[in-house]
């Protein structure tokens, strides 16, 4: 009975295989890497399938042939010769260390080129768009030197370039738009920077992609790509004080929908930059569990998962 229960077992694996692969990436978001808008995360992908590629004739030989050494050589039943003396075989070897030697030359080259070609320093067009960010226990901030800032919502025109200046106060950040670019990171007292230029038409999403506290699953914020004219209309539209953002920056964690306000003053950035406590009174990445605050976070934790996860089966009916 066993016997039988094997044989048909074994006829069953690939085709269970196959419909469980389907099943996992038919989680894949339509947010994520795979579906680039601009020509960097295009070139991103790009480099993911390549990599993926030139690992094959590593992985493959281990992952075909370990279960077909398993089921040819097994003690019952298997159809391999036995061969107790056998213990050497040049072609073997040429095989294994050849093949695996040039993989990782290969591998090596392409990770270098692309580290220089990728610089996340390096301009991807003329005259581009500068946006200062600080990212801040659970929220972002995004400032146009000299006309405005918003909090967790960037605008930015379609198919231009844009060089982004992050940093961060309180718990270390990640600051990701996996659609249009790689994440890079954000720590207080650092200055970075991130290039990239935009695509079509779109609304995306960014996030911190780095765990650091309480909300986390909260630490996200809106990225509109738009049209010239809408974009120059989002710089004109009605703004609260600046010192209202700033008070009201220092003393929550999590922010509530997408704010517009007035421009900092001039050089506000780079002194942050350097003095993070001028954008928070000292982090709040751990709360205590019985804290009004952390009770508040994890109220909207809940909701925001309840929301994300009635859309996802809104959408696979």
């Amino acid at each position: 009975m066993f016997q039988n229960l094997y044989q048909r077992s074994r006829h069953l694996t690939l085709p269970a295989l196959l419909a469980g692969s389907a099943v996992w990436l038919s989680g894949c978001a339509d947010n994520g890497v795979m579906s680039p808008l601009g020509p960097v995360a295009a070139a991103e992908k790009t480099h993911m399938i390549v990599f993926f590629l030139w690992m094959l004739p590593v992985c493959l030989p281990i992952l075909i042939g370990l279960p077909w050494i398993l089921i040819k050589y097994r003690r019952q039943g298997g159809s391999g010769t036995y061969r107790p003396n056998w213990s050497h075989s040049t072609l073997a070897e040429s095989v294994i260390w050849g093949g695996s030697t040039i993989s990782v030359i290969i591998l090596g080259v392409l990770v270098w080129m692309n580290t220089i070609n990728e610089d996340p320093y390096k301009h991807t067009g003329v005259n581009p768009i500068h946006v200062q960010v600080v990212g801040s226990e659970w929220k972002w901030m995004f400032i146009y030197p000299g006309k405005m800032a918003s909090v967790n919502k960037v605008v930015l025109p379609q198919n231009t370039p844009v060089e982004f200046d992050i940093t961060a106060t309180g718990a270390m950040q990640s600051f990701w738009i996996p659609r249009l670019a790689g994440q890079i990171y954000a720590m207080p007292g650092m200055q970075t920077k991130m290039n990239m230029t935009t695509g079509d038409l779109a609304q995306l999403e960014g996030f911190n992609s780095q765990f650091n506290g309480a909300a986390f699953p909260l630490d996200k914020f809106d990225v509109d790509v738009v049209t010239k004219a809408q974009y120059d209309a989002f710089l004109q539209q009605p703004r609260k004080p600046w010192n209202e953002l700033l008070t009201q920056f220092k003393k929550v964690a999590t922010w509530n929908g997408p704010q517009i306000f007035d421009a900092p003053p001039k050089g506000w950035w780079d002194k942050a930059s350097m003095n993070p406590d001028m954008a928070t009174e000292g982090g709040a990445a751990i709360l205590p569990d019985n804290a009004p605050e952390q009770k508040k976070i994890d109220e909207a934790i809940h909701n925001e998962l309840h929301l994300t996860q009635n859309q996802s089966q809104g959408g696979a009916q």
